[in-house]
């Protein structure tokens, strides 16, 4: 009885195996599966530091860009100021 019961054993062992080995990938296969799942995690690591290193520069520009157009719009005031002040002075001597 521990006989037959061992042999069964045996045998769905080696059943197991053959079976897995139809369905399941070589050991090649899964070492080269392997290697291109860490190229993928360090191609995606690599874009990932590219997105930051672009996130990190984009404020520079956003600030320059803001330095410009605040340069700018003092740069308006004044034409504005300078052109009330010159049509006050236009109605200045119209009026004397």
């Amino acid at each position: 009885m521990i006989f037959r019961t061992l042999l069964f054993f045996v045998v769905m062992y080696f059943l197991v195996k053959i079976i897995s080995r139809f369905f399941l990938q070589s050991k090649q296969q899964r070492q080269r599966k392997k290697a291109s799942t860490m190229y993928r995690i360090f191609q995606q690591f690599a874009q990932q530091q590219q997105r930051q290193n672009q996130q990190q520069k984009r404020p520079d520009n956003r600030s320059s860009s803001s330095d410009n157009s605040s340069a700018r719009f003092e740069e308006i005031e004044e034409a504005e100021f300078e052109e009330i002040t010159d049509e006050e002075e236009t109605s200045r001597k119209s009026s004397d």
